[in-house]
């Protein structure tokens, strides 16, 4: 049997391409600094749940085109990540709880990994500085995690699979201190080390 790292092509092959980690600090700048800052402001002044939704289709839009077929469980998905994981978010919205199954076990399961985050970074009490930052560091996972999964979808890959790897992905970028736990419920596989890489295993095709 090959072993955990393995990286033969049979091994890379059955364990799905992945995506490229890349260090904290490393990704694509996806928004103007104007823009960024511009839709970090809007997020600050989030009061509801639809005003959340309508923020996040705009920075979707702005984004990918592709992110259409998975805009709904990525956008669930994210929601429950600022609910989790952004105080002043979490503090808008109240008891709000997402629709489950359009990502909101992920969310929530990501979300917590990214509270321990921004925690471990800011401290237990953000400042309103600290608050505009946490802000534009969304932004740019709402915006890359879009754009990967808007290409993994264009690929034919628009599955939950997709979804979590795309912004597990744009997560840890934007966190240097984030680490993703496995999801409950047994929603997904699990994070595997190969080589340089890490990716996700033990989903059935088509999940």
């Amino acid at each position: 049997m090959h072993q955990l790292e393995c990286e033969c092509g049979q091994c890379r092959q059955r364990a799905g391409a992945g995506f490229e980690v890349m260090e904290f600090g490393a990704q694509p700048a996806l928004f103007g600094e104007q823009e960024e800052l511009e839709l970090a402001m809007e997020l600050l002044e989030v009061s509801s749940e639809q005003e959340l939704e309508q923020f996040l289709g705009k920075v979707f839009k702005s984004v990918w085109k592709g992110v259409k077929k998975i805009a709904r469980p990525l956008g669930g998905a994210l929601k429950a990540v600022a609910k989790t994981a952004l105080p002043f978010v979490g503090g808008a919205l109240g008891s709000m709880i997402p629709i489950p199954g359009v990502g909101t076990a992920l969310g929530s399961a990501l979300g917590r990994a990214a509270s321990n985050a921004l925690e471990l970074e800011f401290g237990a009490e953000l400042s309103g500085e600290d608050e505009l930052e946490v802000a534009r560091r969304f932004v740019r996972v709402a915006g890359q995690a879009a754009q990967l999964a808007g290409q993994s979808a264009e690929n034919g890959d628009g599955g939950p699979r997709a979804v979590e790897q795309a912004l597990t992905q744009a997560l840890r970028w934007q966190l240097p201190h984030f680490r993703p736990a496995v999801p409950q419920g047994g929603e997904s596989g699990r994070w595997r080390r190969r080589g340089s890489r890490i990716v996700l295993t033990g989903v059935a095709p088509g999940a």
